[in-house]
């Protein structure tokens, strides 16, 4: 019965291929490698296709072992994962991808109520796509999470050396390089998502930054989920990272006016 529901949202979601956009060309989509973990041929196919189509390469596991075998030897660029893999839950091996690496590690699953959302983002996440999806939202997804992965300056990601440089506020180090937030000799590591908006908060420190402004340094020019909780999501966790480098609640919030950082002396 679970193999024909699942067979079915394969159908669902296996719609035909938009023509592209100029609007979608990303130039850093034929140099990017992808690693997509998923057992069931049918949508394995489909995902196969969009990649293709979007101008990746990929390489496929059909396990969570061998997905983690396979990315502790080979490069990737980006992780499409299923959490309904035969070995291990999905959430393990997500957690065993990013105590790895930092690349961006997309969601795709059937569990998309709200809570699974946001438990999959705390665990390090950096999307979530629910099936049945469109091939267009998922190459969108990939193209926004690799540009903030490397817009945020990613441990190994080229960058101009203007934006290596460490940002000081008060007593806080942002470090672009190594996407690290530091207090004295205490450090705390941050995802891409993490970064890009303690970054704004920091460039912004002592006046509210809005929601949608938020948004937009995470999605750059793509449109994001409606009724998203990610910012509130990526908010919570800096908190919890702050709170073991101060023990003063640096970031603040008002209701219609979004978040603060105080800066700590």
């Amino acid at each position: 019965m679970a193999a024909r529901q699942k067979s079915a949202k394969v159908r669902r979601c296996a719609k035909p291929l938009p023509r592209p956009l100029a609007s979608s060309y990303c130039p850093a989509a034929m140099s990017a490698r992808i690693l997509l973990v998923e057992d069931d041929p049918a949508l394995l196919s489909v995902l196969r296709a969009a990649i293709a189509f979007g101008g990746f390469s990929e390489e496929s596991a059909a396990s969570g072992r061998e997905a983690i075998a396979l990315f502790e030897r080979e490069r990737f660029d980006a992780v499409l994962v299923d959490l309904g893999l035969p070995d291990l839950d999905g959430t393990e091996v997500l957690l065993s991808l990013r105590r790895l690496s930092d690349v961006p590690i997309i969601v795709v699953s059937g569990r998309g109520g709200e809570h699974d959302k946001i438990a999959l983002l705390d665990l390090g996440a950096d999307d979530y796509i629910a099936k049945p999806f469109l091939p267009g939202e998922l190459l969108a997804r990939i193209r926004a999470a690799l540009r903030r992965h490397r817009a945020s300056g990613a441990p190994g990601t080229p960058r101009a050396e203007d934006d290596r440089d460490p940002i000081r506020a008060g007593a806080l180090t942002l470090d672009p390089f190594h996407r690290t937030i530091g207090m004295g000799a205490e450090t705390a590591l941050l995802t891409d998502g993490e970064f890009t908006v303690l970054k704004a908060l920091i460039q912004a420190a002592g006046t509210f930054v809005a929601k949608e402004t938020l948004l937009r340094a995470l999605y750059c020019d793509e449109e994001p989920p409606a009724e998203t909780r990610i910012v509130e999501v990526y908010i919570s966790n800096i908190r919890r990272k702050l709170r073991g480098l101060c023990e003063d609640e640096l970031i603040l919030n008002a209701r219609g006016r979004g978040w603060k950082l105080e800066l700590p002396a």
